[in-house]
C-alpha cells in the first residue's frame, strides 16, 4: 500500500531544475467526460484562470468513454512533464475495483489541487407515478424486471449508488449505460429509463423542469440549494449516503519543480472570485479538505470500496 507521502512527492532523482523553466508552451487538461457537463464547465473555468498565472493557454480535452476509462488512460500513456493534466472524480478509484483492468493504478497520479465536493440526486421522469422515494420503491417492487437505471459505466458513482439502493431495497432491475449525464437525463426524460442519479450541480438546473423529479440526495444533510430535497439517509436507506469530489491530477512522475509550479499556479486560480462564482453557478461546494490530506483519503476510499465490493456481492467486470 503506498502511503501518502509516496504520493506526493516524485523519485527524488527526477525532481531537477526541469520545473525552472516550466512551462514553456500550452497546457491540456484532458476530461474523461462529454462537453457541456459541469465537470467540463468547471474544467475551462480553472483552465482559464489557471493559465493566466502560468502565463500559458491551457486546453481542455474531452475524452469519455469507458466510464471514465478512456481520458485516464491517455493521461497515464502521456509524458510524465506536467504538460497534460487530468479532471477526475470518484470513479478514478471506483473503477480500480469494479473494472478487472482499467488499464491504470491509483498510483499512477498525484494530486495537483482541489475543485470542489458534490453530492448525487436521484432523478425520476414526472411522467412516472411515484412523488416520493418509498413511493418509487414500492413501484419497483410492483414491477419486477421492468425498470431500468442509467449510469455512465460500471466503476463510476452513477453505478455503486443505484447498485447499493437496489441491494439494500432489494430490487430488481437493470442497469444501462450512457456516455454522459446530459445523454442519461434525456433518458429518463423520455422514460426510456426510470432514474438516473445525477451530481448535485446537473439537479441544481433542474428545479424547475416539468419532465424530472429529485426524490432524495446522497449528502449527509440537505443542500442549501436543494432544500426541498431530502437526504437517503433520512428516508431510512443511510447506506446510500456518499459524496464525490472533483479534482485535477498529474502523472506521478511528473518532477517536483514542475508539480509545485502547478499547484501554486492552480492552488491560487481556486481562490479567484471567478472561480468561487463559478462553483456557485453550478450547484459545487468547495472541497472540504486539504492536498496533503488528500492522497490518503484516496488510499482509504479505495480499501473501503473493496470491502464495500465483497459485502454487496459486486465482482469486478
Amino acid at each position: 500500500m503506498l502511503t501518502a507521502l509516496s504520493w506526493l512527492l516524485p523519485p527524488l532523482s527526477r525532481a531537477t531544475a526541469q520545473g525552472a523553466a516550466f512551462p514553456t508552451r500550452p497546457l491540456r487538461i484532458v476530461v474523461p467526460y462529454p462537453p457541456g457537463a459541469s465537470t467540463d464547465l468547471i474544467s475551462r473555468a480553472v483552465a482559464e484562470e489557471a493559465g493566466k498565472r502560468l502565463g500559458q493557454t491551457i486546453i481542455v480535452e474531452n475524452r469519455p468513454g469507458g466510464g471514465t476509462v478512456v481520458g485516464t488512460q491517455a493521461v497515464k500513456n502521456a509524458p510524465a512533464d506536467g504538460y497534460t493534466l487530468m479532471f477526475q472524480a470518484a470513479s478514478l478509484v471506483s473503477n480500480t475495483y469494479t473494472l478487472k483492468n482499467p488499464g491504470y493504478k491509483l498510483s499512477d497520479f498525484t494530486p495537483v489541487t482541489m475543485l470542489s465536493d458534490a453530492a448525487y440526486v436521484m432523478l425520476v421522469p414526472s411522467s412516472l407515478p411515484v412523488k416520493t422515494l418509498s413511493e418509487f420503491i414500492a413501484y419497483a417492487k410492483a414491477h419486477p424486471g421492468k425498470l431500468n437505471y442509467g449510469t455512465l459505466g460500471r466503476g463510476t458513482r452513477t453505478f455503486v449508488l443505484p447498485y447499493r439502493l437496489g441491494v439494500a431495497a432489494g430490487l430488481d432491475w437493470t442497469e444501462i449505460s450512457y456516455k454522459g449525464t446530459a445523454e442519461a437525463a434525456q433518458a429518463v426524460m423520455s422514460g426510456d429509463i426510470q432514474t438516473y442519479f445525477s451530481t448535485q450541480a446537473y439537479a441544481s438546473t433542474q428545479l424547475e423542469s416539468d419532465r424530472l423529479r429529485l426524490l432524495a440526495i446522497t449528502s449527509e444533510k440537505r443542500v442549501d440549494f436543494l432544500p426541498n430535497v431530502p437526504t437517503f439517509k433520512e428516508l431510512g436507506y443511510p447506506q446510500v449516503t456518499d459524496h464525490s469530489w472533483y479534482a485535477l491530477f498529474a502523472r506521478s512522475e511528473t518532477p517536483k519543480p514542475i508539480l509545485d509550479t502547478l499547484r501554486a499556479a492552480f492552488a491560487d486560480a481556486m481562490k479567484s472570485a471567478a472561480m468561487q462564482t463559478q462553483l456557485r453557478n453550478n450547484g459545487l461546494s468547495p472541497y472540504d479538505g486539504t492536498l496533503e490530506a488528500f492522497p490518503a483519503k484516496l488510499e482509504a476510499e479505495l480499501q473501503h470500496f473493496i470491502a464495500e465490493a465483497k459485502q454487496l456481492g459486486l465482482e469486478p467486470q
